[in-house]
């Protein structure tokens, strides 16, 4: 039975293993597309073999007795012993035993490709390629590294194997194969649970019980090979040497379809990237400032305020809007729709959508036209796609290609795909945020490109400080860390290590570096010419893949033209996003009535509905969404927010 099932199956298993759809996501450990196929397939296969050997499973139970009767005998009785073969294998193992070097070698060889090649190789390629929107490296120099470094595992991999005994090497292959099916299964399946990285600490201590179920899963998983083995000889040698070597085609395939069906791959830089170049300069005459921290929200301020009442003071001439509501709550769509005026469709996709905005965004243009030369401080991935679609915009572009630290780059790539594929009860070990890939890029370059590093700008600030240029309008847009997580400043904006800060710490540090620049723009008499505007991209969200259960209210301080030397006012006027693109326009002395109204022009008891869209990524279950919010009156009373619908995105 075993000979004429076996050969059909396996082909079935080939072909359901050909098929793969690529998807996009956030740096995601749950992100997969060959890879749900070949779990899928890899769980029927385990369901057809367990019915196919239900009887000899049976009997197996049903004659536990007499082969414990049977192992004792063999073990501690001299005729037992006797049926040792010299390699020290039983009778089951005497072929696997008996072989040459060679040929064990040869045996250990597919399941040792692939482990060392998924790991190293496939894994992270597919890791980068589809989630290649939160990269800002290219990952073509690395790709040469990364083989010759699985050939390497692999082959002292096999190496190692080959010089077990015969029962061992059984064993041994047995174990690392049911690894690889337990990692294909936890990278495919069980991270839905996990959501993406985005910095914020996992509370893995509520992952207590699920992490109980996942060990007994990976158990199970890993003893399938075992137990084939011993109940199956013939099926387990076709299983352990066709099975590798299938995983390894499929991946292989289904990499070179997202190289081919995706031109960022095959090049990421455009030649040009966004610099620092003028970060600490300002015009001498009229200046336009939009301070973006990331993830400012209303309740921070609040918190800041409750543990030192006085902490805003320097902000004169500034008004506190404690009204304002941001159109999305993540970064991306969120930086790129402030400065462009253009919504985005979550079906529309990311690199189409970021390419379309920076074409069709009209603010920049016309501040640009009104004379104001436009300094752009952002990153890549979470606000613009390629540095050369911002060519007509940034005065900062500068020509060049990024380049990487490639030992750093390596590391932290191993580490994402380890974390990706291990166990749920080992995952804290392998944690890491996405902003470890931020700092891989080196800034060797002149002038080095801009990265959210706000203790590095803090730095600057104090030792060399802003100086007026020769130009005569300007605006600045500085998009910061903030507070956003892992936490890394301390209250007064100094660098310490993750864990020894915390979110009310890096809140004041982030708004002290703030601070020290406007000081320095009144020690040089800019400060009251100039219109200045400190916000957020977004407010806090409690969950990335969970509905709302509490209000996002981003936090906003505006300075007008001429203002300076009066105590902070508060305004809880019904503001947005839709109203920043006004207020700049109207700085620039340009007719901005037609775009709405300012900030200052919204009455404060007005009912105006603002609209916010919130994505969920795919978890436990659940499909990536967004969910469509209305907020009429007070966007600080929840009981305000009214869940207009949901729209399925991935």
């Amino acid at each position: 039975m075993i000979r004429k099932f076996t050969p059909p199956t396996l082909l079935t298993l080939l072909l359901l293993l050909t098929f793969s759809r690529p998807v996009h996501a956030y740096i995601d450990p749950a992100t997969t597309s060959y890879l749900i196929q070949i779990v899928w397939a890899l769980l029927i296969t385990l369901g057809v073999t367990v019915g196919v050997f239900f009887n000899r499973i049976r009997a197996l139970f049903l004659n536990l007795r007499v082969n414990l009767t049977s192992w004792r005998i063999r073990t501690f009785s001299k005729k037992g012993r006797g049926q040792l073969d010299r390699t020290g294998s039983r009778p089951h193992d005497s072929a696997m035993g008996q072989a040459n070097y060679p040929k064990r070698l040869l045996a250990s060889l597919p399941t040792s490709l692939c482990l060392s090649f998924s790991f190293f190789v496939f894994g992270i390629y597919e890791l980068y390629a589809t989630n290649l929107n939160d990269f800002s490296f290219p990952l073509n120099s690395l790709l040469p590294l990364l083989i010759l470094l699985a050939l390497a595992a692999a082959l002292t991999l096999a190496l190692l194997l080959s010089l077990l005994p015969g029962r061992f090497l059984v064993r041994a292959l047995s174990l690392l194969l049911g690894v690889s099916l337990g990692a294909l299964l936890q990278a495919g399946l069980l991270n839905r649970s996990l959501g993406p990285l985005t910095g914020d600490p996992m509370a893995w201590e509520t992952l207590s019980g699920t992490m109980l179920l996942n060990t007994g899963l990976w158990l199970l998983i890993t003893g399938f090979p075992l137990i084939l083995g011993f109940l199956a000889k013939k099926a387990w040698r076709i299983l352990v040497l066709l099975l590798p070597l299938a995983l390894l085609v499929t991946q292989l395939f289904s990499s070179i379809s997202l190289y081919a069906g995706n031109p960022q791959l095959r090049d990421k830089s455009s030649g040009v990237y966004l610099s620092s170049d003028g970060i600490l300069q300002v015009a001498k005459d009229d200046n336009i400032i939009v301070l973006v921290l990331d993830r400012l929200d209303n309740d921070y301020i609040d918190q800041v305020l409750l543990d030192d009442p006085r902490f805003l003071d320097g902000l004169d001439g500034f008004t506190r809007f404690t009204n304002n509501t941001s159109r999305y709550s993540q970064t991306f769509p969120s930086v790129t729709e402030m400065l462009t005026g253009i919504g985005f469709d979550y079906k529309e996709g990311y690199s189409p959508y970021l390419k379309r905005a920076w074409k069709e965004g009209a603010l920049i243009p016309r501040l640009a036209d009104a004379g104001f030369e436009p300094y752009l401080f952002m990153t890549p991935t979470q606000s613009y796609g390629s540095a050369g679609d911002l060519a007509p915009l940034a005065k900062n572009l500068a020509a060049g290609k990024l380049q990487i630290n490639r030992a750093a780059a390596l590391a932290s790539l191993c580490r994402l795909s380890a974390y990706r594929y291990v166990p749920l009860a080992m995952k804290p070990f392998f944690w890491l945020s996405t902003s470890a890939f931020d700092s891989l890029v080196k800034d060797d370059l002149d002038p080095p490109p801009y990265a959210l590093d706000d203790a590095g700008f803090y730095g600057n600030l104090l030792n060399r400080g802003l100086e007026v240029t020769a130009g005569q309008k300007r605006l600045t847009f500085i998009h910061m860390n903030g507070p956003h997580p892992p936490y890394r400043l301390d209250e007064y904006g100094q660098s310490v290590q993750a864990g020894s800060s915390s979110l009310l710490q890096q809140t004041k540090g982030s708004l002290r570096i703030v601070f020290e620049y406007l000081d320095q723009l009144k020690a040089m008499g800019q400060y009251e010419s100039a219109t200045l505007i400190i916000t957020g991209d977004h407010g806090a969200r409690t969950s990335d893949a969970k509905p709302l259960n509490r209000p996002i209210v981003t936090a906003l301080f505006v300075k007008p033209q001429g203002q300076a030397g009066s105590p902070l006012a508060q305004n809880n006027a019904p503001v947005s996003t839709d109203n920043l693109r006004p207020t700049l326009y109207q700085a620039a002395g340009l007719d901005y009535k037609i775009f709405g109204p300012t900030y200052f022009d919204v009455p404060e008891h007005a009912r105006l509905d603002r609209m916010l869209y919130h994505r969920l990524y795919a978890s436990e279950g659940g499909p990536d969404r967004v969910q469509i919010y209305r907020i009429t009156g007070d966007a600080k009373d929840f009981e305000n927010w009214t869940l207009m619908g949901e729209e399925i995105i991935g």
